[in-house]
């Protein structure tokens, strides 16, 4: 018990510390990191919607046509759709 209460007191005293140095910066470097994040965020979802959407074009052409980038944007909605 009394361990954890010298860890918290010594995070606690590092916080202030930190935002004795930051002063009047903490708010923008708040934003920035949580401004990258968020942009990661997009950046993955992006990325895992053109999947699905080139999977989904795969799926609906046969094994011997190509596949570009274009007719996976375009691919139709499959004709089974998961009840909600």
């Amino acid at each position: 018990m009394f361990v954890r209460y010298i860890i918290a007191m010594t995070l606690a005293a590092l916080a202030i510390l930190f935002a004795i140095i930051l002063g009047d910066y903490g708010p923008w470097y708040l934003s920035w990191f949580l401004g990258t994040g968020f942009m990661v965020l997009v950046a993955v979802s992006a990325g895992v919607l053109f999947e699905a959407q080139e999977d989904a074009a795969k799926a609906s052409r046969g094994a011997d046509e190509s596949l570009d980038v274009s007719s996976a944007v375009d691919a139709p909605a499959p004709a089974h759709r998961p009840s909600r």
